[in-house]
């Protein structure tokens, strides 16, 4: 972590990126029975310089709803931009509830020695291409045809042998054509498992994809928090034209049905969330754009 403290520190030029450095303040909604009810606030700050990125987000509960649910949340991530892409390396949150910490973890990312860990404690071990390329080449046809239907990659399988075009057949029973191929394509490195976000810079990472690949449909990352590393797919739903505070807002939602939770941005805002509903257990949050500030 000290590391990247001096590098904040030190860094003072701010380069050209397809996002850049802005500060954002948001009203907190929760749902209640009679409906949405504000109840607290959060703000975004995001800050590139040369080529390290550091991005804040803090939430609280307003001091009228303390009483009743106190809350606070307070994260960071830090990373480096190289080649043109944002590669986290470091993430924190301490989270309280009534006064309680309900989480405080902190999660470093080293793609170069190949490993994730959470509190210093190794919890994930980053392959190389080749490394997973040599395993799946393991793989049964029957196993690496099942994988590549899980992946999204029905479309890119071909079949061999006499019962390729045998519709009775189940596909995961047929033989494999284009196995080496097949392989390339789930072993490409924007799905690779090298490309770790966390929980915060996801946000940023989507912002930035949005804009690089605005023809794409779905987007995966591998998201690492306290219980590991998954993968989890964004799927962009379309446009929609959204009303905040009597303001009319065009923006692209974006939707995690894993996650539960969708993100509405603002192209106007340099591609900012405006509007992020999450769903946590039972409870369900909301959170609405109050102002926002590019920074030059």
């Amino acid at each position: 972590m000290k590391r990247f403290l001096v590098f904040c520190i030190l860094l003072y030029t701010l380069p050209v990126y397809s996002i850049s450095s802005y500060s954002a303040s948001y009203n907190l909604f929760t749902e209640t029975d009679l409906g949405y009810i504000k109840f607290g606030s959060a703000k975004y700050e995001l800050l590139l310089t040369n080529n390290v990125y550091v991005f804040n987000s803090k939430a609280i509960t307003d001091k009228l709803w303390r009483t009743i649910h106190d809350y606070a949340v307070d994260e960071t991530s830090i990373g480096l931009i190289e080649n043109d892409k944002l590669i986290g390396n470091y993430y924190k949150i301490t989270e309280k509830i009534d006064n309680l910490i309900s989480d405080n973890y902190e999660v470093n990312i080293n793609p170069n020695e190949g490993y994730v860990s959470l509190n210093n404690e190794i919890i994930w071990e980053i392959k190389s291409v080749d490394e997973e390329a040599a395993e799946l080449e393991k793989l049964a046809d029957s196993q690496l045809i099942l994988q590549a239907i899980d992946s999204g990659y029905a479309d890119k399988i071909e079949f061999g042998g006499s019962k390729a075009f045998d519709p009775t057949v189940p596909s995961y029973e047929k033989d494999l054509a284009n196995k080496e191929e097949l392989i390339k394509i789930l072993v490409e490195p924007e799905k690779g498992n090298a490309h770790i976000v966390d929980a915060l810079s996801i946000y940023i990472n989507i912002a930035e994809d949005i804009q690089k690949n605005s023809d794409k449909k779905v987007f995966s990352y591998q998201i690492v928090d306290k219980k590991g590393v998954n993968q989890r797919e964004f799927n962009v739903e379309g446009l929609e034209t959204i009303i905040i505070d009597h303001k009319e807002f065009e923006t692209i939602r974006i939707a995690c049905p894993e996650l539960r939770l969708i993100i509405n941005f603002s192209k106007e805002h340099n591609y900012v969330p405006v509007l992020i509903n999450k769903i946590n257990g039972k409870n369900k949050y909301r959170l609405t754009l109050k102002d926002y500030t590019q920074k030059s």
